[in-house]
């Protein structure tokens, strides 16, 4: 069984900014989506195999993308179905956010979490817990 892979990007009440994050990612497949408590943009690319391997190339390219992206996101994550990932307030309570390598939040989450050393620069007002890779699941 093939399960979901993709990007989920999580934008705080601004539709639009989950459209503009969409469009960043122009030619990939994309949708905008509310979990009731905020907006995302959901990347997937086409066809991507069971096989880690292939999963792990296009998790980097998501992540490449989405360092150039416009900063109106406040957190992402690359994997097998991500979509269901966190709701705001789920992550702000979540004791331990290493737990989620390729987490991207925004320097406001990362602070307000602890501001933890485990997390590296991603992109200009964000910072990670560098992506290892997919495995078998």
């Amino acid at each position: 069984m093939i399960r979901s892979y993709g990007l989920n990007v999580e934008c705080g009440e601004r539709e639009n900014h989950a459209r503009d994050l969409a469009q960043h990612f122009d030619g990939l497949p994309s949708r905008i989506f509310s979990d009731g408590a905020g907006w995302w943009c959901g990347v997937a690319p086409e066809a991507v195999a069971a096989d880690p391997v292939a999963r792990t190339a296009a998790g980097r390219q998501l992540y490449w993308l989405l360092r150039t992206a416009p900063p109106v996101y406040r957190y992402a994550l690359a994997g097998v179905e991500t979509g269901e990932f966190r709701t705001y307030a789920e992550l702000m309570a979540e004791k331990d956010l290493t737990i989620f390598p390729g987490l991207v939040v925004s320097e406001d989450i990362w602070a307000a979490t602890g501001g933890r050393a485990d997390f590296s620069d991603f992109a200009p007002g964000y910072r990670w817990i560098p992506y290892r890779g997919e495995t078998r699941r």
